[in-house]
Parts: structure tokens; C-alpha cells; sequence
């Protein structure tokens, strides 16, 4: 176990770290060659203090470096001439115009001793070339027709979107890619026990709550749409329904308990009355035990519905996978009498005394009752077959 000492101990070097790293100078994080962070502490030094030389020394340096680094970068990949390489030179445009304008807020007798360059038609420049190169590889994987370059083409569509919103049609071609890559599941009932359903139970099942395990790329319905086309049929499969006897059961038992019955006047070992410092009588509670008998009843009836969840992929016409399942409904009703002391009783028993027997639900409605177990056992059956059914 870790003392509080240690915790002290471990939250002091944390804080002293950090600590160190926020004070790291500007000019050694320019010898270290992090340039754009020694830009950044001498400008915040500068801000404070313009006339400081030398953090006006370290600023000039690690700009003029930081730039001729990027610069280079930027001509070997233009050189190079890799369609793929338009991204990055798009960011490398992107930190060269952010870092001018972390100079261009400084104030007037520091930036006035800078060149600064338009870089606005160089980025859109690169933006175009990187939208264009994205959103073609987009529509070669999109014509292919498959499921995972549909789904690659939606990355290349998205990237598209973030460098260039409005790009070409490229809203219409990320939602044909989502159309295309996602796996459309159609859940089903079928009721193949020698038992007839109540009417409202399929009805009641399609209200499983199945759009809450869709993805990116999984789509459930629980009712056919004519207009979509299924990858997959998940079908509960009941193959049986058994309903027990109306069950009337009269247990009998006792209960005790140890319960306060008044106060009593505390005594010594020896017989004689205990007292405070006042000369009172000091009390104590007078505990008693008490029993009663009690007779109980219990009614119970249940239902079981058994079967599977099977899984069948459309595209291969083939039943890929089978989980067995079961739910039990149990109705039980308590009612008691009790003969002897009441607070002898448990709080279970005690909230059944005073109640009547009821009438047993009916075959039907202990089966539609049955529905909300069903559900939840689908649901969760569903949910660990996902990554198969995204495939």
C-alpha cells in the first residue's frame, strides 16, 4: 500500500518535472533543435520585455532555421513529385504561416525586423492538389463495389472534407461510401415450437432496441424494408415453449427474534442499581425474545421459451453461426398469517401478511410477459456477434 508520504514524495517529482520543463530556456531548446518551442518561449519572454537582445537573438535564429528546414522539406518532396506527398507539404505551408503569425503579434520595433511572405495561395495551392489526390483515390476504391474499399474510400472522402469542405461533390461521395460499406441486418421471429404465439408477441419483439448496436459500418432493422438490401438474417428461433401447473404451496414456520420491551434499571454483579454522578438510576434496554408461527402460501406458475439465435450471411446463402438460448418467466405470489408476536417476523415475511391470494396469469399473458427477457437475451447475444456481422 502506498503511504500518504509516498504520495507526496511521487506528486512533488510530477510537479517538479513540470515545473522544469516550463522553465527550459529558449535558448536551450534551440540548441536542442526544437525550434518552433524556442520561438515560442522567447516571444513570451519578448511580449513581456522587447528589448530583451537576447531572447531577440534566440528568436531570430531558430525562425530563420526552423523556416530553411521546412523550406528544404518542401522542395525535396515537390522534387520527389509523389502525389501522396501533397498532404504533408500542405502542413509544412500550414507551420510556416503559423509561425510568422506568432512573430507578426509581437511588437512593432521586433516584427519590423522580420521579411514575412504570403503563404495563402501556396496553401490553397496544396490543398487543392491534396483534396484531388484523396478524392480520386476515393473514387477508384469506390468503384470497385467491395464492402472494405468502399470503407477505405470513405477515410480518403473524410480526409478530403477536412482539407477542402465543399470539395468537388465529395459530401454525396462520403454518404455512397457509408451506403456502400456498411452490412444491413434484418432481425427476425420465427416460432418453429408445436405452441401458438400470442398476437402481440412478434409484434413486441420487433421492439428490440437494436439501432443502439449500430456502427460506422452495421446497420440493424427489425422490420424488412423493400428498398434495402440484407447481408445478414438474425433470427430468434423458438423452438420451445413450456408452461408449468398453477402451483399452490402452504409452507409452515417458526420465527424469533430479540426485540426491545421497555427499560429496565441497570445492575451491578451483585444485584444493586448502577448510578451516574447525579445519583440516578442509569437505564438499559429490556430485550426480550419473541416468536410466532407463521403460515405461508405461495402461488407460482412459469413459462420457458427456448431456442437460438442464428445467424445467417445472405451473401453465401449459409447459416454461419448458432448461440442457444433460454429465458424463464416465473409468476410468484406470497401471502401469510402469522399467530404469536408480529415483531418476530422478518421484513420479507412481514410485507406478506394482510394480502389475499390473486388470480394466475393466463398461458398468453405469461408468455407477452415473457418479451422483455427475450430482448434483453437477444440484444445481448447480438452484441457479441457484432465484429461478424461488420465483416
Amino acid at each position: 500500500m502506498v503511504n500518504s508520504y509516498s504520495i507526496r514524495n511521487i506528486i512533488f517529482v510530477v510537479l517538479l518535472a513540470g515545473f522544469s520543463v516550463s522553465c527550459t530556456s529558449s535558448e536551450k531548446l534551440l540548441q536542442r533543435g526544437q525550434y518552433d518551442r524556442a520561438i515560442d518561449r522567447a516571444a513570451e519572454k519578448l511580449q513581456r520585455s522587447p528589448n530583451d537582445s537576447k531572447e531577440f537573438e534566440v528568436l531570430k535564429e531558430a525562425f530563420y532555421l526552423a523556416n530553411t528546414f521546412d523550406n528544404d522539406r518542401i522542395e525535396y518532396l515537390q522534387l520527389e513529385g509523389r502525389d501522396d506527398n501533397w498532404v504533408e507539404i500542405l502542413h509544412l505551408y500550414e507551420k510556416l504561416n503559423s509561425r510568422q503569425n506568432v512573430v507578426r503579434r509581437l511588437p512593432s520595433q521586433i516584427r519590423g525586423q522580420f521579411d514575412f511572405i504570403n503563404y495563402n495561395e501556396k496553401i490553397v495551392e496544396a490543398k487543392s492538389e491534396a483534396a484531388s489526390v484523396s478524392y480520386e483515390r476515393g473514387v477508384e476504391l469506390l468503384s470497385r463495389g467491395d464492402r472494405i474499399s468502399a470503407r477505405q474510400a470513405y477515410a480518403e472522402f473524410r480526409r478530403v472534407q477536412e482539407i477542402y469542405p465543399g470539395f468537388l461533390e465529395v459530401d454525396d461521395k462520403i454518404h455512397e461510401s457509408i451506403n456502400t460499406g456498411t452490412n444491413n441486418v434484418l432481425f427476425q421471429v420465427e416460432n418453429n415450437s408445436d405452441k401458438i404465439l400470442p398476437d402481440q408477441f412478434e409484434a413486441e419483439m420487433r421492439r428490440i432496441a437494436l439501432k443502439e448496436l449500430n456502427t460506422d459500418w452495421l446497420n440493424f432493422d427489425t422490420y424488412d424494408d423493400p428498398n434495402q438490401v440484407y447481408d445478414f438474417y438474425v433470427v430468434l428461433n423458438i423452438k420451445g415453449i413450456s408452461i408449468s401447473p398453477e402451483r399452490m404451496e402452504v409452507n409452515r414456520f417458526e420465527e424469533t427474534k430479540e426485540v426491545k420491551d421497555g427499560e429496565q434499571v441497570k445492575r451491578d454483579s451483585r444485584g444493586n442499581a448502577v448510578r451516574d454522578s447525579l445519583g440516578n438510576d442509569i437505564k438499559e434496554s429490556n430485550m426480550v425474545t419473541v416468536s410466532a408461527q407463521v403460515v405461508e402460501t405461495v402461488q407460482s406458475k412459469s413459462a420457458l421459451v427456448s431456442g437460438s439465435i442464428d445467424f445467417f450471411d445472405l451473401r453465401t446463402d449459409q447459416l454461419v453461426r448458432t448461440d442457444n438460448m433460454s429465458v424463464e418467466n416465473v409468476f410468484k405470489h406470497h401471502t401469510a398469517v402469522a399467530i404469536g408476536d408480529e415483531r418476530a417476523l422478518s421484513e420479507e415475511t412481514a410485507s406478506h401478511l394482510d394480502r389475499d391470494t390473486v388470480p394466475f396469469p393466463s398461458d398468453e399473458a405469461l408468455l407477452l410477459s415473457s418479451v422483455e427477457l427475450l430482448k434483453d437475451r437477444s440484444k445481448s447475444v447480438i452484441a457479441a456477434n457484432r465484429r461478424m456481422l461488420e465483416r
